[in-house]
């Protein structure tokens, strides 16, 4: 979708409605309204402050990476909607904004955007090849896929239908494109990292032309590397790392000539 219309979510609640019947037949017992107001308040106190969270990395040097957020994202994920979620990046975010919080990359050079999926099994690796390489990834669409600004308690089912629906893989090009460059320039990146990951085609948006689009309309830099989420038998780390290596240079190199 480019626009999501009030079609869109009307078709989504009526889903919802749907599931709702089938659960209270199943289950036996009709759906709490009240309970589903104070699961979507805490979800949307929690995914609040995993923003919060992630934006701690605009600082410099970052006091987190995209391979921290990869860890830090499992209560967004699956303890949505709990007070222990809430505790957690309330925690986390007063963590991370104390003054004498280090860098995650202390020497930061460069900043990058990771666009698509993790490599899962790589996660120590990569992190510690950009630390070396005085690299911070400071932004993903990954991470940001757990904010959903759009949740409202006073309107459960329909807020919800807005926020599932407007999520980035949902979305046209035009809107992926946009909503890209509004990120890269609130984290101040230097380039972007396109992983291609084999087996999750609809997570892979170099497929689509992003690298291109996105070059056609800003000045930021890109390289595509090949690799999975979880089969490694896609990944040639040699290769890759290679490839990664020359694209830092590159916009070291950039950064020192206009400076």
């Amino acid at each position: 979708l480019e626009e999501i219309t009030q079609g869109h979510l009307d078709d989504v609640v009526a889903q919802f409605e749907h599931l709702i019947a089938v659960g209270e037949e199943v289950i036996g017992s009709p759906l709490q309204n009240d309970r589903l107001v104070e699961v979507l308040e805490l979800s949307s106190a929690a995914t609040r402050l995993w923003k919060q969270v992630l934006e701690t990395a605009r600082r410099r040097p970052a006091p987190l990476t995209f391979f921290d957020g990869t860890i830090l994202m499992a209560p967004i994920v699956v303890l949505r909607g709990t007070p222990e979620c809430v505790t957690f990046y309330q925690d986390t975010l007063a963590e991370l904004t104390r003054e004498e919080t280090p860098g995650a990359v202390p020497d930061e050079e460069v900043r990058l955007y990771w666009e698509g999926m993790p490599i899962w099994g790589r996660l120590r690796r990569l992190a510690e090849f950009f630390r070396e390489n005085q690299t911070a990834v400071v932004a993903s669409t990954y991470c940001n896929s757990w904010v959903f600004d759009a949740f409202d308690p006073q309107r459960p089912l329909e807020s919800m239908a807005h926020a599932y629906t407007q999520i980035f893989i949902n979305r046209g090009e035009r809107t992926k494109v946009q909503a890209m460059l509004e990120l890269m320039e609130k984290f101040q990146v230097d380039g972007v990292v396109f992983h291609d990951s084999k087996t999750c085609f609809n997570n892979s948006n170099n497929r689509f032309g992003l690298p291109r689009k996105l070059q056609e309309t800003s000045p930021f830099a890109t390289v595509v590397i090949d690799g999975d989420l979880n089969d490694l038998r896609f990944l040639s780390e040699g290769q890759m790392l290679t490839k990664l290596e020359t694209f830092i240079d590159q916009l070291k190199a950039r950064r020192h000539a206009t400076v």
